[in-house]
């Protein structure tokens, strides 16, 4: 394979189904590879591009990803009891200073963490509980807005393996502990000073904040999947997002905004990606932590032989047909389509017939004679040159610029 293209997946598939027909367009690329797809009852095929394997930015590829997270948490992970998620977010006077330092995002899940498993086991005397902690920085308008999502165990587990279900833990207990924490923390660490802790301690509402009204029961293994892909999801979507090439604006479109009194956001595209690019995380960065009963040494020790070990319920594994092709793959790549775009990439869509797998082709010539022969092939855009050298200004000249302001979308 060449260049971060590995396989065929959701990036080009065609689909019968209009809904996702425009995005399957928008994300069809295949001048590194494809794979073409034939239907033996009426002659009917289609090339179907290499997945680009690309996170966050890419959404299709991110959803398969998202999708595999669930299928594995939950077979792997989760045991078959209820779970909640709690939510805990901070002001918008702090979120900048977790924007500048992302390696602080951890300590977030650490005294999320801390507070929580130290509620459970006040609650029952040596449990544990099982959590799964996600670090997300963005909002509904994909702005910067750092918070953490816990996929807790609506209960905890006794020393001797026994699950005992446990009421959740009030909001309000969790959101003060939450604001006396993290203000200790920035002012251990010189980001803020003890006059401002002082006066964030003395307001009503900080703006520091728990949600915990979300829950999934012991025998729903689609919802726990679910809301396990749904803390591990894209910063944006894109039905959410259209580009006005006559202006060259982004349009984003979302849930109404209770700060902004919108549902929208309108900037330039270069500054739209500039918006995206913060939600990178850095090399080596983890967004996702396994505590408690569900922590890897607490896992690992369940797994020794001799050891209790709770497998997975049926319910949990996945009971749909898998092609020939796909059981030689790591992973089901044609039923994944299925499940992000509600469509079948190996049914006809002509005559509604089985499709199969007769060729994968990632030699660059044959793609490139191929794709001219379909006249499909769009020449990549010259390599940019070093920047020239900035042109110079006398001393008492005025230097022109220009302001392109961009609303406060914290």
């Amino acid at each position: 394979m060449h260049g971060s293209y590995a396989k065929p997946g959701a990036c080009a598939a065609r689909s019968s189904s209009g809904r996702s027909s425009r995005a399957l367009h928008l994300l069809r690329r295949p001048h590194q590879g494809f794979a073409r797809i034939y239907c033996d009852a009426c002659g009917h095929d289609y090339l179907l591009a290499y997945s680009c394997k690309t996170r966050y930015f890419c959404p299709s590829c991110h959803q398969k990803r998202v999708l595999l997270y669930g299928e594995w948490v939950e077979q792997n992970v989760l045991e078959p009891v209820p779970h909640r998620q709690y939510v805990f977010t901070l002001p918008r006077l702090l979120r900048p200073i977790f924007g500048r330092r992302r390696a602080w995002l951890g300590e977030l899940c650490r005294i999320a963490a801390r507070l929580l498993s130290k509620a459970y086991a006040e609650a029952l005397l040596g449990a544990r509980p099982g959590l799964i902690l996600f670090v997300q920085t963005f909002g509904d308008l994909a702005n910067f807005n750092p918070h953490v999502h816990v996929l807790a165990t609506d209960g905890a587990f006794a020393p001797d393996g026994g699950f005992v279900p446990l009421p959740a833990v009030p909001e309000e207990l969790l959101a003060e502990g939450f604001r006396r924490a993290v203000l200790a923390f920035l002012v251990a660490k010189g980001a803020v000073s003890e006059d401002l802790r002082c006066k964030l301690l003395g307001w009503r509402h900080s703006g520091f904040s728990v949600h915990n009204q979300v829950r999934v029961g012991e025998g729903d293994a689609a919802g726990r999947q679910k809301l396990a892909g749904y803390m591990l999801r894209a910063p944006m979507s894109l039905e959410k997002m259209s580009y006005d090439a006559s202006t060259g604006a982004v349009i984003y479109r979302s849930k109404m905004h209770l700060g902004l009194k919108r549902n929208f956001q309108v900037m330039p595209g270069a500054e739209w990606l500039e918006l995206l690019l913060r939600h990178v995380p850095d090399r080596y960065e983890h967004l996702v932590r396994y505590v408690g009963w569900y922590s890897n040494r607490a896992r690992g020790e369940r797994a020794k032989p001799g050891k209790k070990h709770n497998a997975p319920s049926p319910s949990a594994l996945s009971t749909e047909p898998v092609s020939e092709f796909a059981s030689r793959a790591k992973a089901a790549w044609a039923r994944l389509i299925r499940k992000v775009y509600e469509a079948d990439p190996l049914e006809c869509p002509k005559c509604q017939g089985p499709m199969r797998l007769i060729a994968l082709i990632d030699d660059p010539v044959v793609v490139r004679r191929i794709l001219e022969h379909l006249r499909l092939w769009v020449p990549e855009a010259p390599e940019r040159g070093p920047p020239g050298q900035a042109p110079e200004w006398p001393a008492n000249a005025l230097i022109p610029l220009t302001y392109h302001p961009v609303p406060d979308i914290a």
